[in-house]
């Protein structure tokens, strides 16, 4: 038996290429001069990829490694309140204020990502963008956020249509800020429901999926309150808008609740994030042993395989292993 294998998003960038691509993300190349080299880079990402044998690759974000922190940047409506400085971790995500009508005059750069990917490799049909509630991240409690997400969720919808033209026939809307504001009981599934679905809206003939985890800051969540049982209400109400749900359950009180799968409407496939990002490569048993637990409760038919987040900040080598480990763990190998 061999369980279906994908990707979520970022992988480590090219070291060799890192000085040139930490000129980009400090603002001092332009995206139209720095796509021969956002190109060689996903490139190499790609074939790493590709080597560990998954079935579905993805682009690796070479372009936005910091996941959406170099969106408000490309946004007009913000006034910087403090820096984003990676060297502090959650401590030191960017702050914004909102001053005006959010827009994207030059997109958010991840449908553009896609389409420089798509042209390099015909077999990438799967991109991803942070749902419009994570956009909104470094400004949670500015008075005007309410009345800005709809502007949020038109721009979330304007990339997801981007790269539906440029042929993707699968989109993931990452959503680490709903599922830790429904562990946190700081948000309901009704208070997040339709802002989350929107940008799916008048969309065919795509796999719509969305990625919950708990967030991922130099290899830490973004709480320590780890279930499922909090984001089951949200995933039934997704019954219909939604063709796949990527759920980490990586985390000890997220595998406790792995029961919770069973409860999922059979119209959702379930994309299984069982390899850890945040911790050292798990060996090939250890995940075949849970993939035969979780096919206990989920039909293999519904059942796909992945890390639980991206590897965008998982240490090369061990980027690889994880990554090759869950795919041997899947083959049965």
């Amino acid at each position: 038996m061999t369980l279906r294998t994908t990707c979520v998003g970022s992988w480590p960038i090219p070291f060799g290429l890192r000085p040139q691509l930490k000129r980009y993300y400090a603002g001092e190349i332009s995206d139209a001069d720095a796509a021969p080299l956002l190109t060689r880079a996903a490139r190499i990402s790609m074939d790493e990829m590709l080597a560990c044998g998954v079935d579905q690759i993805m682009g690796g974000e070479v372009w936005g490694p910091d996941f959406v922190h170099h969106v408000p940047p490309r946004l007009a409506g913000l006034e910087t309140i403090q820096q984003r400085d990676t060297s502090k971790g959650y401590e030191g995500i960017g702050r914004y204020r909102i001053v005006g009508d959010i827009s994207a005059p030059k997109g958010t750069g991840h449908a553009l990502g896609y389409r420089r990917e798509r042209e390099s490799e015909a077999m990438l049909d799967k991109g991803a963008v942070p749902s419009p509630l994570t956009m909104t991240l470094g400004m949670e409690k500015d008075p005007r956020l309410k009345e800005q997400l709809p502007n949020y969720a038109q721009i979330v919808k304007d990339e997801v249509d981007n790269m539906a033209e440029a042929g993707a026939r699968e989109i993931q809307l990452d959503a680490p800020s709903e599922a830790t504001s429904l562990v946190n009981a700081t948000s309901s599934a009704a208070d997040l429901f339709d802002t989350l679905i929107a940008p799916f809206s008048d969309l065919s003939d795509v796999t719509r999926t969305v990625h919950f985890c708990l967030g991922d800051i130099s290899r830490r969540p973004g709480t320590e309150v780890q279930n499922l049982s909090s984001l089951l209400p949200l995933i039934q109400m997704l019954d219909g808008f939604v063709d796949r749900v990527h759920i980490e359950c990586s985390h000890a009180g997220q595998w406790a609740d792995r029961h919770l799968f069973a409860e999922i409407p059979d119209s959702i496939e379930i994309i299984a994030g069982i390899a850890d990002v945040k911790q050292k490569p798990q060996p090939v048993p250890v995940l075949a042993e849970r993939i035969e637990l979780l096919l206990e409760i989920v039909n293999e038919q519904r059942l796909l395989l992945s890390t639980s987040c991206g590897c965008g900040r998982v240490p090369h080598d061990e980027a690889i292993r994880l990554l090759r480990n869950l795919v041997k763990a899947a083959r049965g190998e």
